[in-house]
């Protein structure tokens, strides 16, 4: 496994402190969603997972159809991200946030599902 290692130096002591090798994320956040009333946006919230100030931290915001096979369409550091569905595509949407670093995936959150009626 290529893993970065970082040092800190302490003091003036000369002494090192090694925080070892990068590692993913390892809490996975818990997701909510809600349907904005008056349009075609979908509310994502979620709590936050750990090593946020890793390199390269970041969530990933994926999306379903099915429930089953997901896409990764969008990235944020934010804790919250509004997902908008074109019309034409109304009906159950799943959603999963997935937290990431330069080491690679963490958990992912649970799924959460938003319904977008037709017109």
């Amino acid at each position: 496994m290529n893993g970065l290692v970082l040092s800190l130096h302490v003091g003036g002591s000369g002494s090192i402190v090694d925080s070892g090798p990068l590692t993913p994320p390892t809490v996975a956040p818990v997701l909510t969603a809600d349907v904005a009333s008056t349009s075609y946006t979908v509310n994502l919230e979620w709590t936050a997972s750990n090593k946020t100030d890793s390199e390269g931290f970041s969530y990933a915001v994926e999306t379903s159809r099915d429930g089953v096979s997901f896409n990764r369409d969008a990235s944020t550091n934010s804790l919250f991200f509004d997902y908008t569905v074109s019309v034409g595509d109304e009906g159950s949407w799943y959603f999963r946030i997935v937290p990431f670093n330069n080491a690679g995936d963490g958990p992912s959150s649970n799924t959460a599902t938003a319904f977008i009626p037709g017109t």
